[in-house]
């Protein structure tokens, strides 16, 4: 990078976007590993942050980094119409070719944002995600967690080397980077899922589209952990809410036939797996098991207790959908 600061004015290869509401505490953590990246000036960089509505001192963290960021740092004003929504308004100010997707709770380390580019780059792909590792709290171990706890909280790894994605695997949101083109041609995040799972959606359109989208595991994130983050309620909370938003998904595909066919599944899955399997987990007191297979049952509560207000005509007066919408849960922000 050269030493002179980079104009507002000059062309951007790559914006970083980050939406963030009331997390000032992990925000920090995360602006410090991102205003550090570079790539030499024929890649020239920018860090968009979306301020949506916070109550706590996040101004005043958004601008200390903006006085201190060796590349351009813009901060945009949000109007708490959820995280999807923020999403948006942050890409709509890039000026980059390609717009990165970060979150307020991660750590980026050195050379992240090069080993996204680098992948879309060699295989010619519109649309790279990266490695999700959990970054437990002191006293905490990962061996504690089964794979499904695991993914729940946000870890995504498929493997050592890059893969492309297939089936269910999809990029995470906050671990993504896409052509900003191909993401304005598909309108960006779906505005109606504040509670979560407008990353699965737009992955879904955008292999519907015949994009070929890879998978870069040189290219981690630490998603970082609190012990409320670890505990029983909150992983109730986020499997129910895993399992709403999937079904969700799914009606936006087939309206009708995509729900009943998850649901049908998820009840197959439940009774020849999940109990008979839980079952032989109290009997051994594996509490590993336990956990993971509970956070199952609680996905597919999610996905049935979301059905019939997904499948009525107004899906966004359910209680039980504005009971997880992520940032009212999270105290983000109050209740509308």
């Amino acid at each position: 990078m050269s030493s002179a600061l980079p104009s507002y004015a000059d062309p951007i290869d790559t914006s970083i976007v980050l939406a963030t509401c009331s997390r000032s505490a992990m925000l920090r953590a995360a602006l410090a590993s991102l205003v550090t990246q570079s790539w030499g000036d024929d890649h020239p960089l920018e860090i968009i942050v979306v301020d949506d509505a916070s109550t706590d001192d996040t101004p005043e963290v958004l601008a200390e980094f903006q006085r201190i960021s060796p590349i351009p740092f813009v901060i945009v004003q949000g109007q708490s119409l959820g995280v999807a929504a923020a999403r948006n308004l942050g890409a709509s100010h890039a000026r980059g070719t390609w717009v990165a997707s970060f979150d307020d709770d991660q750590i980026a380390p050195p050379g992240w944002l090069q080993e996204l580019r680098r992948l879309a780059d060699s295989t010619r792909s519109s649309c790279v995600g990266g490695a999700l590792a959990l970054q437990l709290p002191e006293g905490f171990t990962l061996d504690a967690y089964g794979i499904r706890v695991r993914r729940i909280l946000g870890e995504h790894i498929f493997g050592e080397l890059p893969i492309r994605y297939s089936g269910n695997m999809h990029p995470a949101t906050n671990n993504v980077l896409i052509r900003r083109e191909l993401f304005t041609s598909l309108g960006g995040y779906n505005t109606s899922f504040t509670e979560g799972g407008e990353d699965k959606e737009l992955f879904h359109r955008v292999s519907a589209a015949g994009h070929v989208m890879w998978y870069q595991p040189y290219a981690p994130a630490l998603h970082v952990m609190t012990p409320q983050r670890l505990s029983g309620a909150n992983l109730r909370w986020t499997s129910l809410r895993i399992g709403a938003c999937d079904v969700r998904v799914y009606q936006r595909e087939e309206p009708l036939i995509g729900p009943l066919k998850l649901t049908a599944l998820r009840i197959a899955v439940t009774l020849l797996r999940d109990f008979p399997k839980l079952f032989v987990a109290r009997v051994r007191h594996d509490t590993r098991q336990q956990l993971d297979l509970q956070c199952s049952l609680w996905y597919t509560e999610g996905l049935l207790r979301a059905l019939p207000a997904i499948l009525g005509s107004h899906p966004e007066r359910s209680a039980f959908l504005r009971s997880i919408d992520f940032r009212i849960r999270n105290g983000e922000r109050p209740p509308s």
